[in-house]
C-alpha cells in the first residue's frame, strides 16, 4: 500500500499533460483490483481444495487412532500423507509453506486437523501482499457400534432401466464400505427386502405358512411365496410371526426374496445384482419385512447365523433404509388402511423400539416425499436423490455414517 501512495503522489504531481496522469491512474486501479480478484480466487479455490483433503485425512486419521496403536506424531504423519494424497495442487500453483497440525482425543476417538498454507500471490504483489496465508480445520470421529442393517429397496416397474442399475450400484457401494471394517472386528451385518406389489417371503412364506388366512389366499394351491398386509392386532407390529395373520392376495412380487441379515458380502452383491423390476408400490409391506428382518421377535424364523440382536444391546444399533421412487399405491386390508396409513403406523412404532430410519426418495414425484420424510428420525436422515450419481452419493454417506467413522459437525 505504500508503494501505491507514492505512485499516486507522484502522478499527482506530474505536470507532462493532463491525460497520461488520468491514464495511469485508472491502470493502477485496474491492476489493482484485477489482481486482488485473480489471488482471492486463487486463494478460495485453495481453500475448497484443502478442504476436501483434509476431510479424507481427518477421516482417515480417526480410523487409524481407533484400530491402530499410533502415537501423536505417527497420527500428524499418516494425516499429513493422506493430505498430500489427495490435495490437487497443480491446478492453483505452488504453496511455499504447508504444514498439517493434529490434536486427538483418544477418550471419544476424535481427531481434529488444522492445515495452515502459505500461497504466493501473483497481479496481488504490486500492492505488497506477497503471500496470502490459507487455513482449514476438520474434526472426525470413529464412533464404534455394530450396526444391523436391511435395506428395503423398491423395485417397481416404474424402477426398470438405468434407475435399477443405479440402485444396484449405489446399494452394491454401501455394502462394500460398511462390511469392510468387519475385517478390522466389527460385527455389522445387512439384511435386504425388496418390494413391489408384494414381497417375496421366499422358504420362509412356508415357516408362516400355517398362519395364512386361506380365505384371502386368492392363489390357494399356487406356487406363490408373495406375502401381503398382515391383519389384526398385530398388523403394525413386529410380533411373533405365528400370533398373527398374513394374506397372500398377490401372486406378483419380486423375483428376488427378502435376505435375512449375513456379513458375507458376496451373497448380499449377488442378491442385490439379481433384483428386477415389475409391478406396483406397496410400500408399507417394504416397510414391515425390513421390520421383521431386524426383529428379536423373529428371531426362531431366521437361520440362527441371522437372528436379529435384543433392542436394549448396548452394543448393537439396528438401522432400515426406506427407498422408493413413488407414491405408495397398493394395498390389501381396507380395514388397516391405505398403504401410506400402514406406512405410518409402522415407522412410528419402529422408532418406538429404538430403531433408527434412513429415507431415500429416487427421483420421486412431490407426492411421493411426505411419507419419506415422516419415516426418517430426523431430516438429516432423509435424502431426495434426483440422478444416479447423487443415489451413490446418499448410498455412501449412509455407509459412512454407520460405519462409525463420520465428519464431526
Amino acid at each position: 500500500m505504500r508503494k501505491i501512495k507514492f505512485i499516486l503522489r507522484d502522478l499527482a504531481k506530474s505536470t507532462n499533460g493532463t491525460i497520461t496522469p488520468i491514464f495511469g491512474l485508472c491502470l493502477v486501479t485496474v491492476m489493482i483490483v484485477s489482481g486482488i480478484a485473480v489471488d482471492s480466487a486463487r486463494g478460495y479455490r485453495l481453500s475448497t481444495e484443502a478442504g476436501v483433503a483434509l476431510d479424507a485425512a481427518a477421516l482417515a486419521a480417526a480410523k487409524a487412532l481407533r484400530l491402530e496403536a499410533l502415537d501423536d506424531a505417527e497420527l500428524e504423519q499418516l494425516a499429513t500423507d493422506y493430505f498430500d494424497a489427495n490435495f490437487n495442487i497443480d491446478t492453483i500453483g505452488t504453496v511455499s509453506e504447508k504444514r498439517v497440525h493434529i490434536g486427538a482425543d483418544r477418550r471419544t476417538n476424535t481427531v481434529t486437523l488444522r492445515v495452515d498454507m502459505k500461497m504466493p500471490t501473483t497481479l496481488a504483489a504490486v500492492t505488497g501482499t506477497k503471500t496470502l496465508d490459507v487455513s482449514k480445520t476438520a474434526t472426525a470421529v470413529y464412533d464404534v457400534r455394530n450396526v444391523e442393517l436391511s435395506m428395503m429397496l423398491d423395485v417397481s416397474g416404474s424402477m426398470s432401466g438405468s434407475k435399477l442399475s443405479d440402485l444396484k450400484s449405489s446399494a452394491g457401494d454401501l455394502v462394500n464400505i460398511l462390511l469392510e471394517s468387519n475385517a478390522n472386528g466389527s460385527d455389522h451385518k445387512i439384511a435386504v427386502a425388496p418390494f413391489s406389489t408384494a414381497v417375496n417371503a421366499g422358504v420362509y412364506a412356508d415357516v408362516i405358512g400355517s398362519k395364512v388366512n386361506a380365505r384371502g389366499r386368492r392363489y390357494q394351491g399356487a406356487d406363490t411365496t408373495c406375502v401381503t398386509d398382515r391383519s389384526g392386532a398385530s398388523a403394525f407390529s413386529d410380533a411373533d410371526p405365528l400370533s398373527g395373520t398374513f394374506a397372500m392376495r398377490s401372486d406378483s412380487c419380486p423375483t428376488s426374496p427378502v435376505m435375512p441379515l449375513t456379513a458375507d458380502r458376496d451373497d448380499i452383491i449377488d442378491h442385490i445384482g439379481d433384483m428386477q423390476a415389475g409391478g406396483m408400490t406397496a410400500g408399507h409391506l417394504g416397510i414391515a419385512w425390513a421390520w421383521y428382518l431386524l426383529s428379536p421377535e423373529w428371531d426362531r424364523i431366521w437361520p440362527s447365523d441371522s437372528a436379529p440382536r435384543a433392542y436394549n444391546d448396548p452394543d448393537y444399533m439396528k438401522v432400515a433404509i426406506i427407498m422408493s421412487d413413488g407414491e405408495f399405491n397398493t394395498s390389501y386390508e381396507s380395514a388397516n388402511g391405505g398403504s401410506e396409513a400402514q406406512a405410518r403406523e409402522l415407522c412410528d412404532n419402529m422408532k418406538a423400539e429404538g430403531l433408527s430410519i434412513y429415507t431415500v426418495g429416487f427421483q420421486a414425484p412431490a407426492a411421493a416425499l411426505p411419507i419419506l420424510q415422516y419415516c426418517a428420525t430426523s431430516p438429516q436422515h432423509f435424502f431426495d436423490a434426483r440422478d444416479g450419481n447423487q443415489l451413490r452419493g446418499t448410498f455412501r454417506t449412509i455407509a459412512k455414517r454407520l460405519s462409525g467413522l463420520r465428519l464431526a459437525s
